[in-house]
């Protein structure tokens, strides 16, 4: 290959450090979308429509940087990462803001006028979770850091276990209080879709464990 082509591959082909910047923005709006998330299930009900609105163009964004990760597959030919992992963590953050963004449609479908406590709690722990994410991300670009991804990832796992926790307790008060069927089954769907999104983050720490596994 003469110098010349390899200069212009090199100059049109994203290189491995625009990857770390994709998934750095990636996991920033993940983290965005939690703290909306957090906020509207601890706060009344007029700041609803705020939050729902940010976090929908949130998950634009992140559908954005999801869509330039994979062109960009297309058009590179040395990845940081083998090209599956490189989509797969891509997809799997992007499933964690589209989590997020169904709560507050189902909320809006279903009429839900107050998050309950247990709500609000697992808003936070949503947060706490999307957090240790983007830490572990933060960290990708250099594997002498692997102890400190490792533990991040890790901890999310923790995290998960807390969301299982607070949701049982919210589904057994539920149950417990609420005569209301269509009520019932709507609360009941939210509840598990709080703690559907600390899972997408569990997903996406398992492959970055991987990740990091494969390369130590």
């Amino acid at each position: 290959m003469s110098n010349f082509l390899t200069a212009l591959i090199a100059k049109v082909s994203p290189n491995e450090e625009k990857f770390f910047t994709w998934f750095d923005q990636h996991a920033a709006l993940v983290v965005e979308a939690a703290k909306h998330l957090a906020a509207m299930s601890a706060e009344p009900t007029a700041t609803f429509k705020g939050h729902f609105e940010a976090i929908e163009t949130l998950e634009r964004k992140a559908d954005d940087v999801s869509r330039d990760i994979l062109l960009a597959l297309h058009r590179t030919f040395v990845t940081p990462f083998d090209r599956g992992e490189i989509k797969d963590l891509a997809t799997a953050l992007d499933d964690v803001v589209d989590i997020i963004e169904q709560i507050p449609v189902k909320a809006s479908i279903y009429g839900v006028q107050n998050f309950t406590p247990e709500m609000a709690a697992l808003g936070q722990i949503v947060l706490r979770a999307c957090e240790k994410l983007q830490d572990a991300v933060s960290k990708l670009n250099d594997m002498t850091h692997a102890d400190g991804i490792i533990k991040a990832c890790h901890d999310v796992k923790i995290i998960e276990d807390d969301a299982d926790r607070v949701r049982r307790n919210g589904i057994a008060r539920l149950f417990a209080e609420e005569s209301d069927a269509r009520a019932l089954l709507a609360t009941k769907e939210l509840y598990e879709l709080y703690e559907a999104a600390v899972d997408r983050c569990e997903d996406a720490a398992d492959m970055i464990h991987s990740i990091v596994l494969e390369r130590i």
